[in-house]
């Protein structure tokens, strides 16, 4: 395969869903994500024909063994495949990351795969991933919580406000202000929310 071909095959690879990615994937990604920031190719180190023995490609095998579960070679079929497109998603979003949020203006920019590898910046993008992944499933949740409050206490939304934990929490207050019982639908969702583990 000539780069040429590389290239031309690099939106049909990552197209496909995360569970067919792989480490030549993940690179192809990166290629993508550098053309579309530099509008020039990336000029690999020493192109072989097989794109998955190049330098960058072992730099993003690297990655996903770190990203991967300690336990992840003794995993079921299953399970592995499972991991597998969480540990493909989160690298997705850490070559984003590095693209759109931490070098995208200024003189620094990204030119190479081996900063992906740096101790320091995996731990950077690990803070803000865990917050982000935190919030999704808070917002998840609460969405959740939205459709059985439509069912179960739809009159709920009459008197208030509910989009976000924030809400729950002004809830709060508003039962121990009003001294309400535990039949009232503000309280009903109170505790539909403390069962979910969102409050």
């Amino acid at each position: 395969m000539t780069p040429d071909e590389f290239y031309n095959k690099i939106p049909d690879w990552i197209s496909q869903d995360k569970d067919r990615w792989n480490h030549i994937t993940l690179m192809a990604y990166f290629c993508h994500k550098y053309e579309e920031k530099n509008g020039s190719r990336f000029r690999l180190v020493r192109w072989k024909s097989d794109p998955g023995k190049g330098k960058e490609s072992a730099d993003f095998a690297k990655l996903f063994s770190i990203f991967s579960p300690d336990n992840y070679k003794g995993l079921s079929g299953d399970e592995k495949r499972e991991s597998r497109v969480l540990v493909n998603k989160k690298i997705y979003n850490y070559i984003n990351w590095m693209f759109d949020y931490k070098f995208r203006s200024g003189d620094r920019s990204v030119t190479g795969t081996r900063i992906f590898l740096l101790p320091a910046v995996i731990n950077e993008f690990e803070r803000m991933y865990s917050n982000y992944l935190i919030k999704k499933s808070r917002d998840n949740s609460i969405s959740i919580l939205i459709g059985w409050c439509k069912a179960n206490t739809p009159d709920i939304f009459d008197r208030q406000q509910l989009e976000d934990i924030d809400d729950l929490n002004l809830m709060i207050k508003y039962v121990e202000t009003y001294n309400l019982s535990n039949k009232d639908s503000e309280c009903l969702v109170l505790l539909k929310a403390k069962e979910m583990g969102i409050i």
